[in-house]
């Protein structure tokens, strides 16, 4: 049985999700710059890993619908996944608390997401350190990114996360 509680918790992995999914997608001219890595860090943060997971699914397999799928989609889940995981642990530090280590990390996951991606290069026998190097324009360019999507708004939606997770949780 659904209750309301969970209800409310799935429309907002749902809403969240689709922030994601609509900013990726509007954003894909500017190469680098698109709020799912921040998104799924702030639910992850907010919320809790499980809920920063179902984030990071449902973006990156409702957004390469209309952007492509291929053997890339696999590495984003892993990479977004791997984002997930670790904001979740930094938003129980304190650090997590304080807007510029929370925007430096940011910028951070934008770094370890490209990481994970090039990790591709072996499924092709590539030699990864180049292909890394070459991706790394694009690293930085979502990394800063990341910085100004957290330091613009990350904040606000994370206390706003926090408060729902609280009144959710006290409920149970």
């Amino acid at each position: 049985m659904v209750t309301g509680s969970k209800v409310k918790e799935l429309v907002l992995i749902a809403m969240l999700s689709a922030a994601s999914v609509v900013g990726r997608i509007v954003m894909t001219p500017i190469p680098g710059l698109q709020p799912t890595t921040v998104i799924i860090m702030i639910a992850a943060m907010g919320l809790g890993f499980r809920q920063g997971l179902m984030v990071a699914l449902i973006s990156t397999l409702v957004s390469n619908l209309p952007l492509g799928h291929g053997i890339w989609t696999l590495f984003q889940l892993l990479a977004w996944s791997a984002v997930a995981l670790i904001s979740y642990f930094f938003g129980k530090s304190r650090w997590s608390n304080n807007l510029l280590y929370s925007s430096l990390f940011a910028a951070l996951t934008g770094l370890i997401y490209g990481i994970v991606v090039s990790l591709n290069a072996l499924m092709f026998n590539l030699p990864i350190l180049a292909y890394y190097l070459a991706g790394l324009p694009h690293d930085f360019n979502h990394a800063i990114g990341n910085f100004a999507i957290y330091l613009a708004v990350g904040d606000r939606l994370r206390r706003l996360l926090r408060e729902f997770s609280a009144a959710y949780f006290a409920k149970k």
